[in-house]
């Protein structure tokens, strides 16, 4: 059994590994003279990264929203069926795990887009003309702090990582649900706002 986790472990490395060459190719596929592409590694690569990151996060967030959430409402309804410990057990701590980090990473990665334009501070003030980003930062910021201070505490509680009263758990799914929703509304318009910075 251990083998065949670790087998497919491997092969989901390996389907990363393998987009990532294949974006090398591709870039380098362009022509692109030697100062060119030494101009567009430093900002561009962090700029590609930050948005693949966001990519997986808003991804999994809408995972949730739209199919995990409902999945688990139909499968303990389904007296038939598997039960909603298929999902919560096996599925929905792996998803935490790549939204949690999918989250942080894409958080850091803005930070430091913004600190290489020296902008952290004017785009926290909303300064004129680091409005657009800036609101963009301080929706990020709370989404983030959605992920790891509301919603992953309260799925701890509903999954059963940590023990808790059946009226605390109800409390905890009410609590994921509004942070997770203010997420999806938050995320269109922060989508937008890192477009229109770049």
């Amino acid at each position: 059994m251990e083998k065949n986790m670790f087998d497919r472990i491997n092969l989901v490395q390996c389907k990363i590994l393998l987009g990532f060459i294949l974006s090398v190719i591709i870039f380098f596929s362009f022509n692109y003279k030697i100062v060119e592409a030494q101009n567009l590694t430093h900002y561009g690569l962090i700029v590609w990264l930050h948005v693949l990151a966001g990519i997986v996060w808003i991804g999994l967030l809408y995972y949730f929203n739209f199919v995990q959430v409902p999945a688990m409402g139909q499968a303990l309804s389904d007296t038939n069926g598997p039960g909603p410990a298929a999902i919560g057990k096996y599925i929905a701590p792996r998803a935490l795990l790549w939204f949690r980090m999918s989250a942080i990473t894409t958080w850091i990665l803005g930070l430091v887009l913004l600190a290489t334009k020296d902008a952290i501070l004017s785009a926290f003030m909303l300064e004129p003309t680091f409005q657009i980003i800036g609101i963009g930062a301080w929706m990020g910021t709370i989404m983030v702090f959605n992920v790891w201070f509301i919603i992953w505490p309260n799925q701890q509680k509903i999954l059963g990582v940590k023990s808790a009263s059946d009226t605390a758990i109800v409390i905890a799914k009410k609590n994921a649900a509004l942070a997770s929703s203010v997420n999806v509304i938050l995320s269109i318009p922060m989508l937008l706002t890192m477009l229109a910075w770049h």
